[in-house]
């Protein structure tokens, strides 16, 4: 309970309870689209510094000529080779890729995550992908997604539009 004099009042305090408070309710989305691309990447790689355990994540996109994707990152994983000797050799800094493509679009349709996915080379496919934009994908933009990916033989990806952008946000 909060007490508050008025000018109008003569001396009474009122008094305020919760049922006088007026919730306020925000619907507005955030603009991620309105954002400069390279600070767009910058708020991405730091969204996914907690997704994994990363060994390293690198912006590949800030210098140009990023062969189709923005953030380069290495899951933490120690790989175990045999040598030409058969000696067992770790390799710590092999770890899982990912490719991550952000983009700040309005609307990505599946024929453009379609062109989008084109830059993955076929012969040599990530372990992971994340496509993250500045939109709401439909149904058959998903659909269209896994189905490339799938066939890439990319083994683990998401598709973070603007409803997870926000949540990992508000975490």
């Amino acid at each position: 309970i909060a007490y508050r004099k008025f000018p109008q009042d003569t001396g009474n305090a009122r008094v305020f309870t919760m049922s006088d408070a007026k919730p306020t309710k925000t619907t507005n989305p955030i603009h991620f689209e309105d954002l400069d691309p390279k600070r767009f990447e910058d708020l991405v790689r730091e969204l996914i510094y907690d997704f994994r355990d990363w060994q390293t994540i690198e912006a590949t996109g800030k210098g140009g000529g990023d062969d189709g994707f923005d953030i380069r990152a290495y899951e933490r994983a120690s790989t175990i080779t045999i040598d030409g000797d058969g000696d067992e050799v770790v390799r710590p800094m092999e770890g899982n890729v990912w490719m991550i493509q952000c983009k700040r679009e309005k609307t990505i349709p599946p024929s453009k995550v379609r062109k989008i996915l084109e830059d993955i080379d076929p012969s040599n496919p990530p372990y992971g992908y994340i496509l993250v934009a500045a939109t709401n994908f439909s149904k058959k933009a998903y659909d269209a997604f896994r189905e490339e990916l799938t066939k890439l033989g990319v083994l683990e990806f998401y598709l973070w539009g603007n409803a997870t952008l926000e949540t990992e946000l508000y975490q």
